[in-house]
């Protein structure tokens, strides 16, 4: 397979282009930079094989577009029988990369440098290429699982605030600006009681973000782990909810027993479910019975 790389010179210098003695014939490369770009090596252009250098105007954003330019010229010459990579730090080349994933051409990537071993990219078997995806569809599938499964409960106003204080704080982590962070939450939190959530919220990031497959990626990373810690609760209420039923019979604590199970699964500490206790019952020797009998569910808890 022909492989074509395009160098933002501008942004990776020689240490991007560090291997280039390594090229085969199969392999071709076009070196974009400007006339500010004194100190490109000049021995590359001895070198046996298809290098091509483009200076480009010294103006903003101008290698950028060129670069881009030329790989749609590239694209629409040898369409999706050749393997096209970017070499460039900057992942602003990833929504246009995305983009053209999305258009059918999937032998399209970015790295930050020629590798070691340039021809090493053309290696792979066909078997090895459909494993590969496989791999991936039968993972995408298996977190969507995990998502739906973890989120087939009907959201009540307080489940919908708790999804999108953790989703404010899932997107900022992964570097969103706050007035993205609150659009993309509005879209989730909206769609939070669907039966098919995942495909009202990917709808809605295709209609509002160009570069809507990463959007979506990372929505799905920050659902999939809200669901894994739900999930948890979930189990540790049902844990409670058990143990509760099986030793706890007295009538004046069963009058009270979502309050008391509510308070052992909000509690950080010991001291805060004796606390709580007192809060649920004014009789000392009431909390102090009912609290050992949960000893063994706050055992874990700090404090004494």
């Amino acid at each position: 397979m022909e492989t074509y790389y395009l160098i933002d010179f501008e942004n990776v210098h020689n240490d991007g282009i560090s291997n280039i003695e390594n090229i085969t014939k199969e392999e071709h490369v076009h070196i974009f930079s400007t006339p500010n770009a004194t100190n490109i090596r000049q021995d590359i252009f001895w070198l046996k094989g298809d290098i091509k250098s483009h200076i480009v105007p010294a103006c903003k954003q101008s290698l950028d577009m060129h670069l881009v330019s030329y790989l749609g010229y590239l694209i629409g010459i040898h369409g999706k029988q050749c393997t096209y990579i970017v070499i460039s730090n900057d992942r602003d080349y990833d929504n246009i990369i995305n983009f053209w994933k999305d258009e059918g051409y999937q032998n399209i990537s970015r790295m930050e440098k020629l590798p070691e071993s340039v021809s090493e990219q053309n290696k792979s078997t066909p078997s090895t290429l459909i494993t590969t995806k496989n791999a991936s569809v039968q993972n995408n599938q298996t977190i969507n699982n995990r998502i739906n499964t973890g989120m087939s409960y009907e959201f009540k106003s307080d489940d919908r605030s708790e999804l999108n204080c953790y989703m404010q704080k899932g997107l900022s982590v992964k570097g969103y600006e706050r007035k993205i962070v609150n659009r993309i939450c509005k879209y989730v939190v909206s769609h939070c009681n669907d039966e098919r959530m995942l495909n009202g919220i990917h709808n809605d990031l295709k209609n509002n973000f160009s570069d809507y497959s990463v959007v979506y990626k990372d929505v799905k990373d920050v659902l999939d782990k809200f669901s894994n810690s739900k999930s948890k609760v979930a189990k540790k209420e049902i844990q409670v909810q058990s143990f509760f039923e099986k030793h706890v019979q007295d009538k004046k604590y069963v009058e009270h027993k979502e309050e008391i199970i509510k308070i052992i699964l909000n509690a950080q500490t010991r001291q805060q479910v004796n606390n709580e206790l007192l809060k649920l019952y004014s009789d000392g020797d009431v909390v102090s019975h009912i609290y050992r009998l949960l000893l063994p569910l706050i055992k874990d808890l700090p404090g004494k």
